[in-house]
């Protein structure tokens, strides 16, 4: 009876405060997340105790919802790109998404191991920083570039293209952060080129299923005539390249992405890519993401704004200019004008969801558990890095309004 309270008070409240965001021309996910730490706070504050609100925090019935949460954002994540958009622009994309990984990563880490204190998982602590600062997320950046016709122009796709190669780079950096808390090492050489030999064997597989069988496999399940199908079909696959994912040593969120990606309308029909994309996108936007979303702010302490200040300021500094510079210059260098290089240095600034999916999968390989110092900056570290994703988030879509509009 708790988990369903735990359920039922969450999903209220989230959907509650995302309304309320969007009516701020805000992301949903920024109120969701408002909504989990509103009542983290109101928890802390009460002057009795409850049963079922003091576990609200640590109920596995939250968990276990906001890991199916997930699944179904990376699954939508992936079926929102398009193949064929990404291979338009490899040479440029390629040129912005390394920029935009190496500066902030380089920028982050050396933040990192400047101001953490020694502890055993320092090392990791400042490499998650770093990867952290490296991922980009489209969403906020992609809705805009809609809202101003740019989004199938080179301006949009670059920055859609590098931001998937973005987080590819930082799913096989975050397989390294993994393995370095599993052994307190770092890998070897040999060990770096068997973790990128099993990437590449992952993507070698996925690129045969995608082109080769997805069409036949979507042509049978076309037959059965059994309500809900095509929407299992799809789950089906997004686990089974989970299963291959972490068979290999990745996290299992490059299963329901690739799952994803190559799920379109030359694959699949037209009327089962709307159909299900549909579906995909309430299950994911509607229910379950707005839990993870207020699950990740549950977690938070907004008193680490207060006791860093100074370290989350530079947090977000670095989080925006190592963009701006990491992936605008090589946008310039790639024959965009001024302009249209600063917007995709702003849009590749988004952290969003898939920053929080990492921060979320880093705390459970325990990254933040490394200090119990009062007021040591990694006793801060996991608030600190979620409200940079936040505070970027609000960032990006007034920033890149202003610069494209201007253009």
């Amino acid at each position: 009876m708790d988990y369903l309270a735990h359920l039922l008070i969450v999903l209220i409240a989230a959907k509650g405060l995302g309304w309320g965001a969007l009516k701020l021309r805000q992301p949903a996910s920024v109120g969701e997340i408002a909504a989990g730490t509103l009542l983290a706070l109101a928890i802390a504050a009460m002057p009795f105790e409850s049963q079922i609100l003091g576990s609200l925090a640590v109920s596995p019935a939250i968990e276990w919802i906001a890991e199916a949460g997930i699944f179904f954002l990376m699954l939508y994540a992936g079926a929102e790109m398009q193949l064929e958009e990404i291979a338009a622009h490899t040479k440029e994309s390629v040129m912005v998404a390394l920029g935009g990984v190496v500066l902030p990563l380089v920028l982050g880490v050396a933040l990192g191991w400047a101001v953490l204190p020694d502890t055993p998982l320092k090392t990791a602590q400042a490499l998650v920083i770093g990867v952290g600062l490296s991922i980009s997320a489209v969403p906020v950046a992609a809705k805009v570039f809609m809202e101003l016709g740019l989004l199938h122009r080179p301006i949009g796709e670059i920055v859609i293209s590098a931001a998937l190669f973005d987080d590819v780079i930082a799913l096989m950096l975050l397989a390294i952060v993994t393995s370095l808390i599993g052994t307190g090492e770092f890998p070897d050489i040999l060990s770096l080129a068997v973790l990128f030999a099993k990437v590449a064997a992952f993507f070698l597989v996925s690129f045969v299923v995608g082109i080769w069988l997805y069409p036949w496999i979507w042509r049978a399940m076309a037959v059965v005539p059994l309500p809900g199908t095509r929407l299992l079909t799809l789950i089906v696959l997004g686990i089974a390249f989970s299963l291959l994912a972490e068979s290999l040593g990745m996290h299992f969120v490059l299963g329901p992405f690739v799952a994803g990606l190559f799920f379109d309308e030359a694959r699949v029909g037209k009327d089962t890519y709307v159909a299900v994309k549909l579906i995909v996108n309430a299950v994911a936007m509607g229910v379950l993401g707005p839990i993870f979303f207020a699950s990740i702010g549950l977690r938070i302490e907004l008193g680490s704004a207060i006791e860093i200040p100074g370290f989350l300021a530079a947090l977000v500094a670095v989080a925006f200019f190592g963009k701006l510079f990491g992936a605008g210059l090589p946008a310039r260098w790639s024959g965009l004008g001024w302009r249209d290089s600063a917007a995709v240095g702003v849009g590749m600034s988004g952290r969003g969801a898939v920053e929080l999916v990492f921060i979320s999968i880093a705390d459970k390989a325990g990254v933040f558990a490394g200090s119990t110092e009062s007021n040591s900056v990694s006793e801060h570290l996991f608030s600190a890095m979620v409200m940079t994703a936040v505070i970027t988030t609000l960032m990006v879509p007034e920033v890149l309004r202003w610069i494209l509009v201007k253009r």
